[in-house]
């Protein structure tokens, strides 16, 4: 691995982005990231940890625009599937109001 993420680093790896937390290494030299993700905040999940070792070369640095750009494809896609959804609502016919 030629690049070796740090706390503070955006990253990508594979499709997505996120900031690297923290960065852990045991005694056999092999790397766990904890990385905050643009995906997992829309997910409403927490940072989660990366081997390293698994796929090295699937982890290259990235910077701030490509995370606003991330941000704004989810929140892009989340209005539409909204859009879709109160779409659909309108559909169902209200119910008779109740007798009193």
């Amino acid at each position: 691995m030629t690049y070796r993420p740090k706390s503070g680093d955006i990253i990508k790896m594979r499709a997505w982005h996120g900031i690297v937390l923290d960065v852990f290494k045991n005694d056999l030299d092999q790397t766990v990231l904890r990385v905050q993700t643009v995906r997992n905040i829309f997910r409403k999940l927490g940072p989660e940890l990366i081997e390293v070792d698994i796929a090295p070369d699937q982890i290259t640095p990235a910077t701030r625009q490509d995370l606003l750009n991330e941000i704004n494809l989810h929140q892009k896609m989340q209005k539409e599937v909204i859009e879709q959804f109160l779409a659909q609502v309108e559909k169902v016919p209200a119910p008779p109001p109740e007798k009193v």
